[in-house]
């Protein structure tokens, strides 16, 4: 029964060539709750009718292949439009941001401007009118910014979620395709392909 154990292992090891690093760790979490499966597959492999084996791996294999490889561009379409949705965030964050930085330095040059007076009483009285005109702009400005900080956190955090539960639903389908197709295999090696899937594959 060599045949039926390599096939085994590659049944273990199916979608690892054509997942890439990012769903490798998902992948491992799904793939716990189907080891049962895959040793109860062991075991019936090594029972079962070579010409019975064969068939049930020639049927199965391409099914669990197509399964991983849903997965592997279900998951990855996740992170692409998380990556996407926090790329346009942060673009629109840097454009707050150059709005800040030319508020403050309108006011700084308000101040600044004061300089250029060499008579004394000239130069307070220019602060204290540059500084009293700048206070409500430097109140609405910490308010603003506030407002931005807290509006950045939530619009990330609503991205990272997002990108959570998307991910999940693509686990939770390939591990729930692949015990119900384990569940299949396991049932071919004890009665052989239904007649319809043999004539199918051949």
């Amino acid at each position: 029964m060599q045949t039926a154990t390599l096939a085994i292992f590659t049944l273990a090891f199916i979608g690892t060539t054509v997942a890439g690093p990012s769903t490798s760790v998902p992948r491992a979490k799904a793939d716990n709750a189907i080891l049962n499966l895959l040793a109860e597959s062991n075991l019936l492999g090594y029972s079962a009718d070579p010409a019975i084996t064969t068939n049930c791996f020639n049927h199965f294999m391409p099914i669990l292949n197509q399964i991983s490889t849903n997965f592997s561009l279900q998951y990855e379409q996740c992170v692409t439009v998380a990556t996407q949705a926090t790329a346009n965030l942060t673009t629109t964050a840097a454009q707050g941001r150059a709005t800040f930085v030319n508020e403050t330095t309108a006011i700084c040059s308000a101040l600044t401007s004061c300089h250029s007076d060499t008579d004394n009483l000239d130069f307070f009285n220019c602060y204290a009118a540059a500084a009293s005109a700048d206070v409500n702009e430097i109140d609405n400005l910490s308010t603003d910014a506030s407002n931005a900080a807290i509006s950045l956190k939530g619009g990330l955090q609503q991205i990272k979620d997002t990108e959570k539960i998307c991910t999940n639903s693509a686990q939770l389908t390939y591990a729930e395709q692949t015990s119900e197709t384990y569940k299949e295999l396991n049932a071919c090696f004890v009665n052989g392909l239904p007649a319809a899937s043999t004539v199918a594959a051949n």
